[in-house]
């Protein structure tokens, strides 16, 4: 049987080119809320199978992976892609906006992990691919909401790689980059332009890189370079600017 990869966010735009494009070599299972759209749209893949699911109740998204261990056992291959992109001013940000984009970009794909990972980890293999932006990093003025909870997604991720880094479990980030979706309907790329990128990261070996960001087949720098800076001994280094 073929290995079992998760993708969230299937109904439309990345999600969907991802599971049509893993369709030939994994069994996808891909989660949305618009199940009839994915019971259309895959009703002739039979290595495909859609469930209900909205990644905003917390309830929901635990009791489904649940159920997904119960049938398969061990999930090998997770692609956490389902997001929200409000846009908002920080001064105009709703509190149902920011919460949204907390859960959905962020939480969600931490309950997934914390759900998952003890089974990759008893079967000694795992492959989890975090999508997130490069608007965590570059901060545009007008999508603080989303900025901020793919930014949260890059610590959740990093943290969780490095609890996990003397495993054969590798937990990164990929930014899709520009891509035409229904929340980016403008933008010059297709979303098969991340295909590349995805099957690297699910094709990791065990000594691959885990907790790292890429985009478009290249590596970005999450961190900047603080030279011998001691946080918890509060020892700025050498490598600091003082300021007082």
């Amino acid at each position: 049987m073929d290995p079992v990869v998760l993708v969230t966010g299937g109904s439309s735009g990345i999600g969907r080119s991802l599971v049509e494009h893993l369709a030939g070599d994994y069994r996808v299972v891909t989660v949305a809320r618009r199940i009839e759209r994915m019971r259309e749209r895959y009703a002739d893949e039979p290595s495909v199978t859609p469930h209900e699911l909205d990644l905003s109740d917390t309830e929901a998204v635990v009791s489904t992976m649940r159920a997904l261990l119960e049938e398969y056992g061990h999930v090998p291959y997770v692609i956490n892609n389902a997001g929200v992109g409000p846009s908002a001013r920080t001064t105009e940000a709703t509190p149902e906006a920011l919460e949204r984009a907390m859960q959905v970009n962020a939480f969600a794909p931490v309950y997934v992990m914390r759900e998952l990972l003890p089974a990759m980890c008893e079967h000694g293999f795992g492959r989890i691919v975090n999508v997130t932006s490069g608007a965590a990093l570059e901060c545009p003025t007008g999508a603080g909401p989303y900025s901020a909870s793919k930014a949260a997604l890059n610590t959740f991720t990093v943290t969780a790689a490095r609890e996990h880094a003397d495993e054969n479990v590798r937990i990164n980030l990929m930014s899709p980059g520009p891509c035409r979706t229904e929340m980016a309907p403008d933008a010059p790329l297709e979303p098969s332009a991340c295909h590349p990128t995805v099957d690297y990261l699910l094709d990791l070996d065990a000594d691959g890189p885990t907790g790292r960001f890429f985009w478009l087949g290249h590596e970005v720098p999450l961190f900047p370079d603080l030279g011998d800076i001691v946080w918890e001994e509060g020892d700025p280094g050498e490598k600091l600017d003082p300021v007082l």
